[in-house]
């Protein structure tokens, strides 16, 4: 199977390309240390990472709201916090 044919989920995008990056020693460690901490995989940290750093493209209500889900966020009550959500991104 090539690399450009694999898939799996990340959120609610497919993924579809394996992309391979050197790391220092120092970068790998702290990424692995962060990982732990948070309970996740390093690839979804990296993953995290470039979407923080590129430029946000659009999305559907839907799609935001399934990312915020996703996001370890500590609310309250989060039926409220999502009732708020869903008024302030329909019209």
């Amino acid at each position: 199977m090539s690399a450009g044919s694999r898939s799996g989920w990340y959120g609610m995008r497919m993924l579809d390309a394996r992309t391979q990056v050197l790391l220092s020693r120092e970068q790998r460690e702290r990424l692995e240390r962060l990982a732990a901490e948070r309970g996740v995989s390093v690839g979804a940290l990296i993953r995290e990472a470039i979407d923080r750093y590129l430029p946000p493209r659009s999305r559907s209500p839907e799609e935001a709201l399934a990312a915020i889900r996703h996001l370890s966020l500590p609310v309250d009550d989060w039926e409220r916090i999502e009732a708020e959500i869903i008024r302030g991104a329909t019209p």
